[in-house]
C-alpha cells in the first residue's frame, strides 16, 4: 500500500511534460516576479533579528529565516521540523518528546527534565518568551515567518540566549477578509484540519483573527502485551485569536490569546537492553512490551499585548506584556516489560510572566539605536512519583514509593542597548550590551521510602548578575554583497538538579558563559537569482551545566570549559523560470577543552575516562547538510504543478559526554518529497516524509538502577498522505 502516493507522484510528474513555463504563484516560495515580470529571482526574506524589520542579507548577524511559504513548501507543520532546514542546529526528541524539547544551536544544548534547570536557546513566539521546553513543539500553521538566529543575542532579545534565538512571528489580522482551510490524511491513520479567518471588524481600524489545528494519528509502537493502546499517539488541538486595534496612524494594539490541548500517548523511548530479561521487544523497533500506562496530559496558554507608538516618524517606543502558563500530566512505564520493575508519575505546572519596553530610533542620518528593559518572573513547580516493583517487599501490590516536590520561582530584570554607527555609506559598527540581575529560589525534597537512593531536602537561594556585550563591523562591498564581523558574549545563570538524585548528588550548577567570534559573508549575485551566505565561528564556551543521566539517578554538573569551531552555507538559486535549489552545510567541531571527573559515577558502564577533553558535546552532529529541489509548472488542464524534494542528513551524535557508541545515535539520511496542483481556490497534494524508511535513534541514555541497561527514541518511520486545501 505505502507505493501508492509515490505511484501517483510520478505519473502526475509525468503529465507535466510538455506544459508551458509557470507564471509565479503567491505560493512559491522560492521564485517570485521582478519588477518587469520578464525575469524570476528568489524571494526577498524579511527578519525581525534585530527588533526592527531588515532584509536578511543587510543583517550582520547568522539567521536563517523561513516565511510560510518556505513551510508549506517543505511541509513543515510543527516546530520540531524546523531544524532540520538551519546548519549546525537540531533538534531530538528526547525521553520525553514534547517534553524535553532538546534543542542544540553551534553544539551547545542542555537536557531539561524538570523545574530546576533552563535552556540555552531563547525560544519567542511574537516577542514574548516561550519559556519551558514542553512549549516549544507546537502547529505552525497560521506563522508569517520563523527565525533561527545562532550565536549569543541577549543585547536584542531580553531573556538568556547562550545559544542562539528562535523567533516565530505568526500572522496579523489582515485588512481584507481572507479564510483557508486544510484536511489531510495519512498513514497510520493521520488526521490534521486546520483553519484560519482573518479580516476588518471597522475598516481601517479594528481587523480579528482565528486560527485553528486538530491532529490524530494511531501509535506507530506496538505494544506487544495488548494491555493498552499502541504508542505514540498524536491526539492534539491548538488555537490562536488576534485582535489588532489601529486608533491612529501613529499607533498599534495587538492582543493575541492561544491555548493548546494534549491527550497524546507517547512512547518516551523503547528499551534494547533490559537485565535478567529475555525480551522480544529488546531487538525489535517501534515495539514495548509493558503493562503499566503511558499518558500525556499537556496544556499551554498563553496571552500577550503589544503596543506600537510611532514618535515623530523616526521612531518606535513598543512595550510587550505576556503571560503564559504551561501544565503537563504524564504516566511513565519506566521498564517498558511485562515485569513491573518501575513506573514513573510526574507533572509539573508553570506560570511566566514577561514584561519588554524598548525603543527604536534615529540620531541624524548615521546612527540608529535600540534600548530598552525586560522583566521575567516564572513560577515552575513539579511532583515526581516512583514506584519500584512489590519485587522489594514480596507483598503484591505493596511497592516502597519515590516522591519528588520542587519547585524554582525567578524574578529577572535586563537592560539592553544596541547601537548602529555608519561610519560611511558602506562602513558600519554597532556595539550593544545587556546586564542582567537574575535571583532564584529553589527546593528539592526527595521522599525515598526504599531505603536504596536516599532521602534530600535541599534548599537555595541565590542572585547571579552579568554583562554581556557585542560589538560587529560591517562593510557592504556593493548593493549586493555584506562582510561582517562580530563578537558577543552569552550568560546562563545558575541551575537546580530537582531530577531524581541519590543522596550524595550535586544539587546545583554554577552559571555558563559564552564568547563567541563569528566572521561572515552575505552575497546575491546575478540580478537575485542566487544568494549565497557564508560564516564562520569560534565559541569559547565555560563552565556548561550538564545533566547525565546516571543508572540510578540524574548527576548535575559544570564541565570546566568547551572549544565550538564551525563554519555554515546558505545557498538559494534559481535555475530557470520553473526550476530552483537551495542547499545548506555545517561543520562543527564542538569538543571539551577540559572536563575532569567525566562522568559522572554510574553514568557509564565499562571503560571510561577520568577527563572527557578531546570529546564531542552532546547532540552535536559533526555535519548537517541539506538539499532541496523545486520544480514548478502552469499545465492548462490541471493547473499549477509544484514538485519539491528535499534530502537532509545529520552525523553521528553523542547523547552523553564520554561518546559511548552505545548511547549515541548514527548519521542518518532523510528524503522528503512532495507534490502540489493549485487551481483557481484550491489546492492538492500529495507528500511523503522519510521516503526510504531510515531507522534512526533519536536519543538514548542507561537507566540500569532500574535494570534497563540501555533505552532508544527513535525518529519516525516512513509516513505519507495528501492534504485538500482552500482559500479565500
Amino acid at each position: 500500500m505505502w507505493k501508492q502516493p509515490f505511484i501517483y507522484i510520478f505519473v502526475i510528474a509525468h503529465l507535466a511534460c510538455g506544459g508551458k513555463v509557470l507564471a509565479a504563484s503567491k505560493e512559491t516560495a522560492a521564485i517570485e516576479p521582478t519588477a518587469d515580470n520578464a525575469t524570476y529571482a528568489l524571494e526577498e526574506i524579511k527578519v525581525y533579528a534585530r527588533k526592527k524589520t531588515e532584509d536578511l542579507q543587510q543583517v550582520p548577524v547568522s539567521v536563517t529565516g523561513l516565511t510560510s511559504n518556505n513551510l508549506l513548501d517543505r511541509g513543515i507543520y510543527k516546530f520540531d521540523q524546523v531544524l532540520n532546514a538551519v546548519p549546525n542546529a537540531s533538534q531530538s526528541g528526547g525521553i520525553g518528546g514534547n517534553l524535553q524539547g532538546l534543542v542544540s544551536i553551534r553544539g551547545i544544548s542542555t537536557l531539561v527534565r524538570f523545574v530546576g534547570l533552563e535552556t540555552g536557546v531563547g525560544y519567542y513566539v511574537d516577542g514574548v518568551y516561550s519559556g519551558r521546553p514542553e512549549t516549544f513543539n507546537q502547529p505552525l500553521f497560521d506563522v508569517e515567518r520563523v527565525e533561527v538566529l545562532r550565536g549569543p543575542q541577549g543585547t536584542v532579545f531580553g531573556k538568556n540566549t547562550i545559544a542562539g534565538a528562535i523567533n516565530i512571528i505568526t500572522k496579523r489580522p489582515s485588512d481584507d477578509l481572507t479564510a483557508q482551510i486544510e484536511a489531510q490524511y495519512g498513514n497510520f491513520n493521520l488526521v490534521r484540519v486546520r483553519g484560519l479567518a482573518s479580516g476588518p471588524v471597522v475598516k481601517d481600524r479594528l481587523s480579528v483573527s482565528f486560527a485553528a489545528n486538530y491532529t490524530r494519528r494511531d501509535g506507530i509502537v506496538e505494544n506487544l502485551t495488548g494491555i493498552g493502546p499502541d504508542l505514540d499517539t498524536i491526539d492534539e488541538a491548538s488555537f490562536r485569536s488576534k485582535i489588532r486595534f489601529t486608533p491612529s496612524t501613529n499607533s498599534e494594539f495587538l492582543l493575541s490569546a492561544d491555548y493548546l490541548v494534549d491527550r497524546s500517548e507517547p512512547a518516551f523511548f523503547e528499551v534494547s537492553d533490559v537485565s535478567f530479561i529475555d525480551d522480544p521487544s529488546e531487538a525489535t523497533p517501534f515495539t514495548v512490551n509493558q503493562d503499566q500506562p503511558n499518558f500525556l496530559d499537556r496544556d499551554i496558554f498563553g496571552v500577550s499585548l503589544t503596543s506600537n507608538i510611532s514618535l515623530n516618524g523616526s521612531a518606535t517606543w513598543t512595550t510587550v506584556l505576556g503571560f503564559r502558563d504551561s501544565s503537563f500530566d504524564a504516566a511513565l512505564d519506566a521498564d517498558k516489560v511485562s515485569v513491573r520493575f518501575f513506573s514513573d508519575f510526574f507533572s509539573s505546572d508553570t506560570e511566566i510572566f514577561t514584561a519588554e519596553t524598548r525603543y527604536t530610533g534615529t540620531l541624524g542620518d548615521n546612527i540608529s539605536l535600540l534600548f530598552g528593559a525586560y522583566y521575567f518572573s516564572q513560577d515552575a513547580d513539579n511532583v515526581s512519583n516512583f514506584a519500584l516493583g512489590d519485587f522489594l517487599t514480596g507483598a503484591p501490590g505493596v511497592e516502597p514509593p519515590i516522591d519528588l516536590t520542587s519547585g524554582v520561582d525567578t524574578q529577572s530584570f535586563a537592560a539592553f542597548y544596541n547601537v548602529n554607527l555608519a561610519l560611511t555609506d558602506q562602513l558600519s559598527f554597532e556595539v550593544g550590551g545587556r546586564f542582567v540581575t537574575e535571583e532564584k529560589t529553589a527546593f528539592h525534597i526527595q521522599a525515598d521510602q526504599t531505603g536504596i537512593f536516599g532521602s534530600t531536602d535541599f534548599r537555595a537561594n541565590r542572585r547571579d548578575n552579568d554583562f554581556a556585550p557585542s560589538a560587529s563591523i560591517s562593510y557592504q562591498l556593493r548593493s549586493n554583497a555584506l562582510v561582517f564581523f562580530r563578537y558577543a558574549e552569552g550568560f546562563k545563570s545558575a541551575g537546580f538538579n530537582t531530577d531524581f538524585v541519590t543522596a550524595t548528588s550535586n544539587l546545583e550548577a554554577e552559571p555558563e558563559h559564552a564568547k563567541s567570534f563569528e566572521i561572515g559573508a552575505k552575497t546575491e549575485l546575478f540580478d537575485r537569482r542566487i544568494r549565497l551566505n557564508l560564516a564562520g565561528f569560534y565559541t569559547d564556551y565555560q563552565n556548561l551545566q550538564l545533566s547525565q543521566i546516571t543508572a540510578g539517578s540524574v548527576s548535575l554538573n559544570n564541565a570546566s570549559a568547551a572549544d565550538i569551531y564551525g563554519v555554515e552555507a546558505e545557498l538559494y538559486a534559481v535555475i530557470s523560470r520553473s526550476l530552483a535549489f537551495d542547499a545548506s552545510a555545517g561543520y562543527l567541531d564542538a569538543t571539551y577543552s577540559d572536563f575532569p571527573g567525566c562522568p559522572a559515577p554510574g553514568a557509564e558502564t565499562g571503560p571510561v575516562t577520568d577527563n572527557c577533553r578531546g570529546r564531542f558535546l552532546n547532540l552535536a552532529p559533526e555535519w548537517s547538510l541539506t538539499a532541496g529541489l523545486e520544480y514548478q509548472r502552469d499545465i492548462d488542464w490541471l493547473g499549477q504543478l509544484f514538485i519539491r524534494a528535499d534530502w537532509n542528513y545529520r552525523s553521528q551524535v553523542f547523547f552523553e559526554p564520554q561518546n559511548s557508541s552505545r548511547l549515541s545515535g548514527g548519521g542518518r539520511h532523510l528524503f522528503d518529497v512532495r507534490v502540489r496542483l493549485e487551481r483557481d481556490h484550491w489546492t492538492a497534494s500529495l507528500w511523503a516524509h522519510n521516503v526510504f524508511d531510515e531507522l534512526y535513534v533519536n536519543y538514548a541514555d542507561d537507566r540500569s538502577g532500574i535494570f534497563v541497561n540501555t533505552t532508544q527514541a527513535f525518529g519516525e518511520p516512513r509516513t505519507y498522505g495528501f492534504t485538500l486545501g482552500f482559500k479565500y
